[in-house]
């Protein structure tokens, strides 16, 4: 767009201007559409319902689909239909939707209008190319998923795929890989998932757009740190980082370097995650939604644990804690609640009965949600509190409960909670076990990329070794 027709949310500068006021809009909102100058204004809460949609079809972000004109913040009011847009905006919007501006406008337009298609990315019709038919089969795989049907659309994408995978719709090609990569990558389908976002990694299409290419980075980071793949967590986590982080969208690069530090507290890069860290912090404002601040902040401060800066790591794990309202999001509040508590644990002994009583919160929750890693670290942790009260039988069922939780795809997590578990064998004077489990997660940390735990348990393998054979020749 040019710098004369600079979109606002109020309209287009020098051309027209229509704003809607704070408390509701200028104009009517009854069920008919408004119509300014000739041109048609949508009714709302109608069209924010079918952007929110076609947003979520796509795969997109509120932030991605505000793009530079707009901002995150006004299209969320859009969706929950707390503005009404002037007709400039409703053409760029429906142009980064691929679908015509009527498909937005009608009450019964759903999808794009019989005949019309949706736009392509010249901005010109695709009728009489069946490309209609194909965007109503991705809505239908993109409808079923959101019902819980995630293997009916699996199914329907990937016949679109065998049926039109060498067509020439590149753009509908991208959105089906997409959100069957992502469908994939949500059932356990790991290698699926890869394949097909390493597809798109080298598609022609993706590297002709920045906001694309980030996407795709940032989801192969994910779906690496999350299935301890931590070379391609950390390789397409520094891709996506570096696209967005020079991004005016605060969104855009906050999520991207949340996943960044992530990738570096993992692999042992912790002072370049520090820096990362800080110019993250530094991106959050209201205008990033509460979920991605809570997890920048969340992972800025478990980066802090790892280098030892528990003050800093506490205070931005109450920061993280803050932006959860707890109806919306019990899982990470939860989540919040076990990270402070270990940060009051690592802080000072004095917080001890704070972080046990965070951890008597937590646990029913965490408990009910059955997620095996949050199980493990929570006994992990609670091991270690009885072992500080003296508590030395709790303390050993805590840590048997941890050794005999089982892995989870996540291998470096798994050994780093080992190398914890070993910790509190050994202060019971358990050497032999400890030995067994520090073997363990020296192992795990090895597979799984993290070499400077798998250089403290050996570390710590070969003190503990040392102490025994001094105690039996003195014994001698």
């Amino acid at each position: 767009m040019s710098e004369s027709s600079h979109l606002s949310p109020g309209g287009v500068e020098g051309t027209m201007r229509w704003e809607p006021s704070w408390n509701g809009t200028r104009h009517s909102r009854g069920r008919e559409p408004f119509v300014s100058g000739g041109a048609v204004l949508p009714t709302q809460p109608a069209f924010g319902r079918r952007v929110r949609d076609l947003r979520r079809r796509a795969g997109m972000s509120q932030a991605e689909l505000a793009g530079p004109e707009l901002s995150a913040s006004y299209v969320s009011l859009l969706e929950n239909g707390k503005r009404v847009p002037s007709p400039e905006v409703v053409a760029e919007i429906a142009k980064r939707l691929r679908v015509a501006p009527r498909s937005l406008l009608g009450e019964d337009a759903g999808l794009p209008a019989p005949g019309t298609g949706p736009l392509t990315s010249d901005g010109g019709s695709t009728a009489g190319t069946g490309r209609t038919d194909l965007v109503g089969l991705l809505f239908r795989a993109g409808r079923d998923e959101e019902e819980g049907a995630s293997k009916r659309a699996a199914e329907q994408l990937t016949a679109f795929l065998d049926e039109h995978g060498d067509g020439p719709h590149r753009d509908l090609l991208w959105e089906v890989r997409w959100s069957l990569a992502r469908i994939h990558g949500g059932s356990g389908r790991v290698e699926e998932s890869r394949l097909l976002l390493r597809h798109l990694l080298d598609d022609e299409y993706t590297r002709s757009s920045t906001e694309r290419l980030e996407r795709v980075a940032r989801r192969l980071a994910e779906l690496g740190l999350r299935n301890g793949s931590l070379v391609d967590g950390l390789r397409f986590a520094q891709l996506a980082w570096t696209l967005a982080e020079p991004h005016q969208e605060a969104s855009v690069a906050v999520r991207a370097g949340t996943v960044l530090v992530n990738a570096c507290a993992w692999s042992g890069h912790q002072r370049w995650g520090r820096e990362v860290a800080d110019a993250l912090v530094a991106r959050i404002s209201d205008e990033v939604p509460w979920q991605q601040r809570s997890a920048a902040y969340r992972e800025s401060a478990r980066l802090c644990l790892l280098t030892d800066d528990y003050p800093q790591a506490r205070i931005w794990f109450e920061c993280a804690l803050r932006q959860i309202d707890p109806q919306q999001d019990i899982n990470s509040w939860a989540e919040a609640q076990y990270y402070l508590s270990i940060a009051e644990f690592l802080v000072d002994q004095g917080l001890d009965e704070r972080a046990a009583e965070r951890l008597t919160r937590a646990r029913p929750v965490i408990e009910v949600l059955g997620h095996t890693s949050m199980l493990v670290h929570l006994a992990v942790l609670e091991g270690h509190l009885a072992l500080r009260r003296g508590e030395h039988e709790q303390a050993r069922l805590m840590a048997d409960a941890a050794v005999d939780a089982g892995p989870w795809p996540a291998v470096h997590e798994v050994g780093v909670n080992l190398l914890w578990t070993a910790r509190i064998y050994a202060a019971l004077g358990d050497t032999a076990t400890a030995t067994t489990v520090y073997r363990r997660a020296a192992e795990l940390c090895e597979q799984g990329g993290t070499m400077h735990f798998c250089a403290y348990a050996w570390r710590e393998l070969a003190e503990l070794t040392a102490t025994r054979s001094v105690s039996h020749d003195r014994h001698d």
